[in-house]
């Protein structure tokens, strides 16, 4: 049965998202092969370690299949190999996304993904300053060292107060937008309360 927690969201790398992209897929055994692949379902994100994608199937965690991966830029089609590692249902899409972990590609895969993730990375930083204010409980993890430790961005800290009853700081975040997204996702659901201060 698929999950519905979405594991691989501490993963160090950020994935990029992709426009046009299309990803079929099979099952790695010989019954799967002989039957072909599997209809083209759009991939929403990619990185060099892996893709989420949308489809209609629902689909098995650990599951190793196949991949080829339709991309606008680089020509020829990619095949890697790959398996879920996460499922998660999307009720308002009617479909699931899907996250592959890549197991397995030729160096040639390898070096067009690289060059796409390298075109892709160049896209304008974006710079959010956010005042987080902590929870009681918040005051005493590590939140703002775990983002720079699991997020693909720039942290730097301008202000703050922690004291046995308040505790807040005034970052700057620099980073791709999506990953700043995830970012302030990330201090939500860890309990922060968050304004937005002036840039300056």
């Amino acid at each position: 049965m698929a999950s519905n927690k979405k594991s691989a969201e501490d993963r160090r790398d950020s994935r990029l998202p992709i426009k046009g992209g299309v990803v079929q897929y099979k099952g790695s055994g010989l019954i799967a092969f002989l039957e072909g692949s599997s209809e083209k379902y759009p991939i929403v994100n990619i990185s060099h370690r892996g893709l989420r994608f949308l489809t209609r199937d629902q689909l098995e965690i650990g599951e190793k299949m196949n991949f080829t991966l339709g991309i606008p830029m680089v020509g020829e089609p990619l095949r890697v190999e790959g398996k879920v590692a996460w499922a998660q249902r999307s009720s308002r899409q009617k479909a699931y996304n899907i996250g592959v972990r890549f197991t397995a590609m030729s160096k040639e895969s390898m070096m067009r993904l690289k060059n796409l993730i390298s075109f892709l990375g160049r896209k304008k930083l974006i710079t959010q300053k956010v005042k987080v204010t902590f929870s009681e409980a918040m005051k005493n993890q590590p939140v703002l060292w775990q983002v720079a430790r699991d997020f693909d961005v720039s942290l730097n800290v301008q202000e703050g107060l922690l004291t046995e009853k308040i505790g807040w700081f005034i970052i700057q975040i620099e980073g791709q937008p999506d990953e700043i997204k995830r970012v302030l996702i990330h201090l939500k659901q860890k309990g922060g309360k968050l304004s937005f201060p002036k840039l300056g």
